[in-house]
């Protein structure tokens, strides 16, 4: 075990390496997912700096770590769906997404079910899992590229809602698991309505509750706001868990109305206000804690990919296991290729930037903190599925390294030659 000053020596350096390889890989335009998962790798299962195994501290962190990911990551992906911002793309960009993320989950799931000889559920679970690119990524291609707004906001949007969607199915199917085990049965149907309704219906009740009182109470609140939001975001958790509900769900739920009722703009001198910016409206508030999320994010984000090598131990992965693996990421990219003509309407016009813009999408597949938070959660729930935990991970590492080769062979070189905005 750790001496307690190394524990913190630890969390420090991670915290410290995290910024540099963020800033760094700033620079040359990829992703600092994959090698914090390899440092992880190093410091766990390679050079045995660190005890990762069965009984060791780092196993036993499992329920607490996966639980702070879950509250803090959800919360801002809530807070960053602006529904107003996307205007036009949002048919089509939720069109894509949806499809690619069905696709991949019934495709993967079934040739899962098949191959590796896992129940459908739990398939499922791991398809669906895996089914869409990164929030973390996605953002980082954004900032890197040079494409017109409607493609740097399409991609921005769709790791936002892929990683909405990778938590909440497998989230909903593991209830269904537990419920019902492995047999689909007329129960589901009260199942998913508890899942999202009730833990829906937490996150709206707490997150209007909240605003009410920050506005009640706007000067008082002022120096505190972003502490006491991140309290009152734990407390829906630890509300959703007592009441036996979808935690994710209600604090994503919370995040949505936070932000997008909390950023209503109040009335101009003159005007008369609404009820909501009456009652709700602290968009100065909402701006602060949006700052500090950030923040916080960008830590549990790096500290979890790091977590996350440490865990796997790569050595020993079955051949079958590698197998499914690139079968898995043969069909994520595949999925890309048959759905691409619905982004039609968010690609230029001008057929040599179109091309350009239709390879940035094919690339962007890069899986993230997402599936890794499903894969401790099921290892955390007692759950054992052979392979499952190897699987994941070897798709959110092979999928980056293709993603980073993506960005080295394509984009890079574009840097020379700005693609106009229209």
């Amino acid at each position: 075990m750790f001496a307690i000053g190394l524990v913190f020596i630890f969390v420090a350096g991670i915290s410290f390496l995290g910024f540099a390889i963020n800033a760094l890989f700033d620079k040359i335009k990829i992703t600092s997912v994959l090698p914090l998962i390899l440092i992880g790798l190093l410091i766990g299962p390679v050079l045995n700096l660190v005890n990762t195994g069965s009984g060791s501290v780092i196993s036993q962190l499992n329920p607490y770590i996966t639980a702070i990911a879950v509250a803090f990551v959800l919360f801002e992906v809530g807070m960053n769906m602006r529904i107003k911002a996307l205007g036009k793309l949002i048919i089509a960009s939720s069109t894509f997404v949806i499809l690619t993320q069905l696709i991949i989950g019934f495709a993967v799931g079934i040739f899962m079910y098949y191959v590796m000889g896992w129940s459908l559920i739990a398939s499922f679970i791991f398809s669906f899992a895996i089914s869409g690119p990164s929030a973390i990524t996605a953002p980082t291609l954004a900032r890197s590229i040079k494409a017109p707004e409607n493609l740097r906001m399409f991609i921005s949007y769709e790791g936002v809602f892929s990683d909405i969607l990778e938590l909440v199915v497998p989230l909903v199917l593991l209830s269904i698991f537990f419920s019902s085990g492995v047999q689909v049965t007329s129960s589901i149907g009260p199942v998913i309505f508890t899942e999202l309704m009730g833990a829906a219906s937490i996150g709206v009740v707490s997150a209007l509750f909240w605003l009410y009182i920050l506005n009640r109470f706007y000067e008082s609140s002022k120096n505190y706001s972003w502490m006491l939001t991140i309290a009152m975001v734990i407390a829906t958790y630890g509300v959703s868990v007592q009441l036996g509900l979808n935690t994710a769900i209600a604090v994503f739920i919370f995040g949505i109305v936070f932000a997008n009722v909390g950023l209503v703009n109040m009335p101009k001198e003159g005007e008369k206000a609404t009820f909501v910016q009456k009652y709700f409206s602290i968009s100065e508030y909402v701006e602060h804690t949006r700052e500090y999320q950030r923040e916080i994010v960008f830590f549990v984000s790096t500290f979890f990919f790091v977590y996350l090598g440490m865990l796997f131990n790569i050595l020993n992965i079955s051949s079958v296991v590698i197998i499914a693996t690139v079968a898995t990421t043969a069909i994520i990219i595949l999925s890309r290729v048959i759905a691409m003509p619905i982004l039609k309407k968010v690609f230029s016009k001008d057929p040599e930037t179109q091309n350009i813009e239709k390879k940035i999408a094919y690339f962007n597949i890069a899986r993230g903190l997402s599936p890794a938070i499903i894969a401790i959660y099921v290892l955390t729930a007692g759950i054992y599925i052979q392979g499952f935990t190897d699987a994941i991970f070897m798709v959110i590492l092979l999928t980056n390294i293709i993603f980073t080769v993506g960005v080295f062979v394509y984009y890079k070189p574009m840097q020379e030659t700005a693609i106009p905005e229209k």
